[in-house]
């Protein structure tokens, strides 16, 4: 069944599409921005538990750097991990050996920041274990280095949203949101809370409830249906024996085999350092939407993506999100797994890019479409679909065009002729004035492995 979007959930998908009109083309070029001009990319802090798991989420994320600019990386704690592990030196390893890969990384794409760089960034917030579930105005800590970081990066002069995301406990982030709301000017408050995106993976201490109650200025998304999916429940037979939900084609690209023979062998120093024999990274999804795919979903997580997809649930608090009511296609999961082939096979060319010349390793095909990305439709207009696209490797390419019918708000689905031509595809927008429709394209190419490009169009029907 159809998830019917909210009308607000319909506004803000409306004021996204003005976002994705000026924007998207930009963030999925492979051209750098012109001199002077700021970077299309996000802009993202990552504060992490330490828990084994982020072990693993850390590697995938640095070899994105290249996509997103890194504001910081802090250290916290959380209601599984209640000390936190900044005493412990993963992270300095991690990042020693992000440096050894990291010549090689810059042949493939020129953006990865230094390793002293990311060294630069990086803090430790509140792991104070008796302010797990206390509000800041009573925390035993009330001041830290990762709080700071994340309080002056709100403040500064850079006018992109800042998506601070929580694979551990908010308490850190709530101390800084609420520093904010009482020791500065009301003017600088809501300027970083309305700046700010916070991707939680749940909600591992009190901080998250309470900046959700106490901050409705701050957009926060409340995740929760990647569990099963990417965590340590993606396979049957995992040794927390929890259900699994993934479909078994998917559980074979989480499998040990699978990681032995893409990350942790012959792939250099950052993937030898994976310390799980199988992908259960249930943190990976906060940095999904931010990845240059062209999919553009850090500008709303609702519009979907490799990230999952949410939407507006409490009319009280208009800039909460979760995914806890919605299903892909009836599969509560989906919204996640269906993307899991693309994310992997792309994770897996990435830790290729640690090790090998360009021309041995695969890279993602640019998909550009023609026209906007954003129209205005009529009902029974006839839609034209078409677009251009290129590949690096001068790989075979393929087409998909398809309606994402579950991100969207028409109840009719849509037939597409033509679906897989690049340039002769189309569709007739239905009779439902007021709604809009979502068409994916997907392009695709045939190395070693298959990567995927994509573009977005929304059409609003008049």
């Amino acid at each position: 069944m159809k998830n019917h979007i909210s009308r607000a959930c319909l506004k803000t998908l409306e004021r996204a599409s003005l976002l994705l009109l000026s924007l998207a083309l930009s963030a999925t070029a492979s051209a750098a921005p012109a001199q002077g001009a700021p970077s299309p990319r996000p802009r993202v802090i990552a504060t992490t538990d330490g828990e084994i798991d982020d072990h693993s989420s850390m590697i995938r994320f640095l070899l994105y750097t290249s996509d997103y600019d890194v504001a910081g990386i802090v250290e916290v704690n959380s209601r599984f991990q209640r000390n936190g592990h900044s005493k412990e030196p993963w992270l300095e390893k991690q990042l020693d050996a992000y440096e050894q890969v990291l010549p090689n990384l810059r042949k493939h794409k020129p953006d990865y920041p230094s390793a002293d760089y990311l060294r630069g960034v990086c803090r430790v917030g509140n792991e104070n274990i008796k302010d797990l579930w206390v509000a800041p105005p009573n925390m035993e800590t009330k001041d830290t280095a990762g709080a700071q970081l994340i309080i002056d990066t709100l403040l500064d002069s850079d006018p992109r949203p800042v998506h601070v995301l929580s694979w551990g406990g908010a308490n850190t982030t709530a101390s800084a949101l609420w520093k904010l709301k009482t020791a500065y000017p009301k003017e600088k408050f809501e300027y970083a809370a309305s700046r700010i995106r916070i991707y939680c993976i749940w909600y591992q201490d009190g901080g998250g409830g309470w900046i959700h109650t106490n901050i409705p200025q701050a957009h926060i998304n409340e995740a929760y249906r990647w569990e099963k999916v990417w965590d340590y429940g993606s396979i049957s037979g995992n040794p927390h024996k929890k259900e699994c939900l993934n479909p078994p084609e998917i559980q074979e690209l989480m499998k040990p085999a699978w990681v032995n023979e893409n990350v942790n062998t012959g792939h250099g120093p950052l993937g030898a350092l994976t310390p799980q024999a199988y992908i259960s990274e249930g943190d990976t999804p906060s940095f999904l939407h931010l990845i240059n795919n062209g999919l553009a979903a850090h500008l709303d997580y609702t519009l979907g993506g490799w990230g999952g997809r949410s939407a507006f649930d409490d009319p009280a608090f208009p800039n909460h999100i979760t995914d806890k009511t919605l299903t892909d296609d009836g599969d509560r999961n989906k919204m996640y797994w269906r993307w899991v082939p693309a994310a992997q096979n792309d994770f897996a060319a990435r830790m290729d890019w640690c090790v090998k010349e360009f021309k041995d390793a695969n890279h993602p095909p640019v998909a550009k479409v023609k026209g906007a990305l954003v129209r205005e439709v009529k009902p029974g207009e006839t839609v034209k679909l078409a677009a251009t696209a290129t590949d690096s490797d001068g790989h075979r390419l393929t087409y998909k065009w398809w309606q994402y019918a579950d991100a969207d708000s028409t109840k009719a689905t849509v037939s597409i002729a033509n679906a897989d031509s690049l340039g002769e595809a189309s569709f007739v927008a239905p009779n439902e004035p007021g709604k809009q429709v979502h068409i994916i394209l997907e392009v695709t190419d045939n190395g070693a492995p298959p990567l995927v490009g994509y573009q977005r169009i929304i059409c609003n029907i008049k």
